[in-house]
């Protein structure tokens, strides 16, 4: 029976469901939960081979090691009546490895030229222009997006109005307190639109009392303007007093207001260069801007959790001359399931691990992955002159290249925990750890060596003494706590008011 076309209910069903179909052009790795693996069940015409593996210690189904996780299908029923698979545990493995490094990974391979692309610039223009209007899977009810919806339920998080509180949190002691300067030299406005808001509140009450009193008397609701002025002309307010006016619950939406109205009205000026952010249809990421498939530079070189790893042996460069041969040079430093390249001005004292075990400490580090591309021909790169043919390449022959750079600190320094005073530049701990650092350098002065975290091997190798890195240096964008408690509660309203004046 031929079919009509039109979708039914059972085909928009299936779309929304999580079937996986199997497509052969597409190559797909798949995988199956835990209970269905032990089964050997995929989900496929023919059952996979089974992940149960009993033992007298643990009868019930589990995972042995080397149990079927990954797997491509090739064909589903062959000649021969099997499903020809493959395990390929490689590719997801590498890509959860991957992310550790918190790098973006580039197709390099047309030219051995490494990425100096910062952002998506590259996948944006390769995919075009955005959509101007998002839907809401939440509005949705059928195929055909209603077309009333504009930004769904999330139309709250999108506005158009500029910046009102400039980035206090980043500021300086100095420039925090001439900001609050600022802001009390706006008194004088501030108590003049208190006191219009509380007439304008008492000429509404004076509104609805005559409303109520024609309702009453059965007569025509309008109010006539005479009488209304009439009305008006005997309200008395009291004077506003901003001591009494600080205590009451709505204080921060009374100055979120102001601020809002104040910042509209210099938007509007005809002298005014402000203007006014439209709003987009890519929302904010809920992690604020974090990424993690194809990070930029900036997140890659600061934010990135650094990763550990070891300095296996030294790399010569063949551009050096013969008279520098055994001298300082780059290392081979294997992080993250892969060796990678670290250059000489990054090295920031590190050596070679010790093979002989008398210093088990040198050598080991962390890192930060600089640049790394993607070489689907892996070929030295010194018979290498012409651009390699990329379609007689197969992905499974491809390389990462990658080039890292040493930090200052010892394995032993753990980063600071998410949310501990360490992390949140606490000035104590700082002044600590600055004492810290203080006493690990007198302590390398005391003891010479030529190890790679000593004072005098870092002469030796750099010409030049690591000077001590300055403490108390707070990161912008950054909650700061002060010590006077005056500032405590001027921080705390501002926060307020931002919370008030943000869209979300």
């Amino acid at each position: 029976m031929a079919s009509s076309g039109a979708p039914t209910r059972l085909s928009r069903l299936l779309q929304r469901t999580r079937v996986s179909t199997y497509d052969p052009k597409v190559p797909r790795v798949y995988t199956a939960p835990t209970a269905h693996a032990a089964r050997g069940d995929w989900g496929l015409k023919r059952p996979m081979p089974s992940s149960w593996h009993a033992t007298p210690d643990a009868p019930a189904p589990a995972a042995y090691p080397g149990a079927l996780r990954y797997a491509t299908v090739r064909d589903l029923d062959t000649k021969q009546g099997l499903t020809d698979w493959r395990e390929s545990e490689r590719d997801p493995l590498f890509r959860r490895r991957w992310l550790e490094a918190g790098a973006r990974l580039s197709d390099r391979s047309k030219r051995d030229a490494l990425s100096t692309a910062v952002g998506e610039e590259e996948t944006n223009a390769a995919q075009g222009l955005r959509p101007r209007i998002a839907y809401d899977a939440a509005t949705r009810t059928d195929d055909a997006p209603p077309a009333h919806v504009v930004w769904g339920t999330n139309h709250a998080k999108f506005t158009t109005m500029p910046d009102i509180l400039p980035n206090y949190n980043a500021m300086s002691e100095r420039e925090f307190h001439k900001f609050l300067e600022t802001v009390r030299r706006q008194r004088s406005k501030f108590r003049a639109a208190l006191g219009a808001q509380r007439r304008e509140a008492a000429e509404h009450a004076v509104l609805e009392q005559l409303t109520r009193k024609r309702a009453k008397d059965n007569a025509p609701a309008v109010v006539s303007e005479e009488e209304y002025a009439a009305a008006r002309a005997d309200v008395a307010t009291a004077p506003v007093d901003l001591w009494d006016e600080a205590r009451l619950p709505h204080a921060p939406q009374s100055a979120a207001s102001f601020f809002k109205a104040r910042a509209q009205a210099r938007a509007d000026a005809p002298s005014s260069r402000v203007l006014e952010t439209p709003a987009h249809a890519a929302a904010l990421h809920p992690l604020h801007g974090l990424q993690y498939s194809q990070p930029d530079n900036v997140y890659t070189h600061l934010l990135a959790e650094p990763i550990q790893g070891h300095a296996v042996s030294r790399v010569e460069d063949a551009r050096r001359s013969r008279y520098f041969v055994g001298a300082d040079a780059g290392l081979a430093v294997a992080a993250g399931g892969h060796i990678a390249h670290l250059p000489l001005q990054h090295r920031q004292g590190l050596d070679v691990v010790d093979y002989s075990r008398a210093k088990p400490a040198r050598g080991a580090g962390y890192f930060r992955v600089l640049h790394a591309y993607l070489d689907l021909h892996a070929t030295p790169h010194a018979t290498r002159r012409t651009p390699p043919n990329v379609a007689a390449s197969e992905p499974e022959l491809g390389y990462v290249r990658a080039q890292l750079m040493a930090l200052r600190r010892t394995p032993e320094a753990t980063p600071p925990r998410p949310g501990s005073p360490r992390w949140v530049d606490d000035p104590a701990e700082e002044a600590k750890a600055q004492s810290a650092r203080h006493g690990a350098a007198s302590h390398a002065l005391r003891t010479p060596g030529s190890d790679a975290g000593s004072l005098f091997g870092a002469l030796a190798r750099n010409g030049r003494a690591p000077s001590p890195s300055r403490g108390g240096k707070r990161q912008r964008f950054q909650k700061r706590k002060r010590d006077a408690p005056s500032t405590h509660k001027d921080v705390q309203m501002l926060d307020n008011i931002k919370n008030l004046l943000s869209p979300q």
